[in-house]
């Protein structure tokens, strides 16, 4: 392999991911440098192209997104696992409607996690893969961390809505006024609405990276041919 030829798509791939995805001749350059990279990719015999190893990371992302959306939200969703399992501070334990506020946000997660899917879809086909080849070749869920470093702030800003609307449908709040009292007393705080916004975010990117690593395993069994390719 010509090494110094991949460290300069390297460097192509990065400053055309680094640019802003606005319209016009950005575009534009973003289109013809993609082409000149994978152009220069093929005459130097890679086993794929630089486009080719995006498409591969969006993928396994879009792919993850989907299952883990699954998973939480069917069966015992995040009472299934002990890492996304629900709890309530030990202050609220033994309390009165303690056992009511958490069979609510059970709920809300549940249906949270379900429509969580559209906009991690939406932020995955949006954001800037630097080095595609390097993210394919590392760990077991190395493209699931990375999405998360990039795009995890971005992700609570837009599940957050949705967490709360979710919470309403359940009765998150109704059940927690039954607790609010409790909760002055003991000087403690608790906002279900911003702890079930990080668990719904912990739970997708975990069965995300789950979902990776069998991709990984199984060299992209029941994905598409690109997968097959690229793992």
């Amino acid at each position: 392999m010509n090494r110094p030829l991949v460290r300069v798509l390297c460097v192509i791939l990065y400053l055309l991911a680094a640019l802003p995805a606005s319209g016009g001749w950005t575009d534009t350059l973003k289109q013809a440098g993609s082409e000149l990279a994978d152009e220069k990719a093929g005459d130097a015999g890679l086993s794929c192209t630089p486009s080719e190893a995006v498409s591969g990371v969006r993928e396994i992302l879009s792919t993850g997104a989907g299952y883990a959306a699954k998973t939480l939200s069917t069966g015992s969703g995040f009472a299934a696992d002990s890492a996304t399992a629900l709890s309530l501070p030990d202050w609220m334990a033994g309390m009165t409607g303690a056992s009511a506020l958490l069979s609510a946000m059970n709920g809300a997660a549940t249906r949270a996690a379900a429509e969580s899917e559209t906009p991690f879809l939406d932020t995955i086909k949006d954001v800037s893969v630097t080095n595609p080849t390097s993210l394919l070749s590392g760990s077991s869920t190395a493209v699931t961390d990375y999405f998360e470093s990039r795009s995890r702030d971005t992700l609570k800003g837009l599940v957050r809505p949705i967490v709360e609307q979710s919470a309403r449908a359940a009765g998150v709040g109704s059940a927690m006024t039954a607790l609010s009292a409790a909760a002055q007393a003991t000087g403690a705080a608790f906002d279900p609405n911003e702890y079930l916004t990080e668990k719904v975010l912990d739970g997708m990117f975990r069965y995300m990276g789950i979902r990776e690593t069998e991709l990984r395993e199984s060299g992209g069994a029941g994905a598409s041919a690109l997968l097959h390719k690229l793992l």
